[in-house]
């Protein structure tokens, strides 16, 4: 048997698993009680449960790349704003006299 510890994105995914099915569930549950209809409730709650999963593993994955770029200090482009007075366009002195 292998004891290879899993990694943090592995533990993280299979914690967001069985949260979003929890959580879908007890959704389920509420409204297949309150539809009256037990079978749509659970199936409207399981909708709900891998929706919640897929978000949670995307944000996961969009912050883990953001600490693996390929730029000096990690960070991403942020757009004209972030880099400083070289960028604002072309500057203009007024005439001396």
């Amino acid at each position: 048997m292998d004891d290879k510890q899993p990694s943090s994105h592995e533990m993280r995914a299979r914690m967001s698993w069985g949260a979003g099915i929890a959580i879908g569930m007890g959704a389920g549950v509420a409204f297949g009680a309150a539809l009256h209809n037990m079978g749509l409730g659970i199936a409207i709650g399981m909708a709900i449960g891998i929706a919640l999963v897929s978000a949670s593993n995307a944000a996961g994955r969009r912050s883990a790349e953001g600490t693996h770029g390929d730029e000096e200090d990690g960070s991403e482009d942020d757009g004209p704003e972030g880099d400083g007075p070289e960028d604002d366009g072309p500057q203009t002195t007024p005439p001396t006299r």
